[in-house]
């Protein structure tokens, strides 16, 4: 499986789905905390008030599905565009940015779930990546974002709820999952 950080590249040897989804949780995190991604993310929910937390998960799924002519890298969102045949490709939040930049604005559902991973937590927000399958089949086939609802849990520590952020899907809202099926979350720390 090959994965790209930033400027470099390196084959990983990932033998489970849930490695996988951990690796790429870790991605989204590391670039969470870059200037590019933060300013990036700054940029997107420059519209909404202080404190709305609706505001700003709807402004980040906007950008990366339909784009946001005032935000240069997603000013037509970002495409879907599947992995070559043979590697599972990870790219990095930053990679994708920079690549949305010089033109090439897309990825498969990985590259958009550690996208807007790292556009979320770069903003206070708790973040995950969601592994889907369908009910009654082995295996995952499907990854998109997932967001703890609000931004800060209440005083037990708990959120009200998770929002998905599966911009992949051309039906999806915010908010919209997947039909009932097998999921396994790597929530972001």
């Amino acid at each position: 499986m090959r994965s790209s950080y930033g400027d470099s590249a390196r084959f990983l040897d990932l033998r489970t789905q849930s490695d996988s989804l951990k690796q790429l949780a870790e991605l989204a995190q590391r670039a969470s905390i870059t200037p590019l991604v933060r300013s990036t993310a700054k940029k997107i929910i420059r519209n909404c008030g202080s404190r709305d937390d609706l505001c700003e998960l709807q402004a980040i799924f906007d950008a990366v599905k339909d784009g946001d002519p005032d935000v240069k890298p997603f000013a037509n969102g970002f495409k879907y565009i599947a992995d070559p045949r043979f590697a599972d490709y990870f790219a990095s939040p930053l990679d994708s940015i920079n690549e949305c930049l010089n033109g090439a604005c897309g990825g498969d559902c990985d590259d958009h779930t550690s996208l807007i991973a790292a556009l979320g937590a770069s903003l206070g927000w708790k973040m995950g990546a969601r592994a889907y399958g369908p009910k009654g089949v082995d295996g995952f086939s499907h990854v998109y974002a997932v967001a703890a609802y609000p931004k800060r849990p209440n005083e037990a520590g708990e959120w009200k709820r998770v929002v998905g952020m599966d911009t992949t899907v051309p039906r999806a809202q915010l908010g919209w999952e997947p039909p009932r099926g097998n999921v396994l979350t790597a929530w972001m720390d």
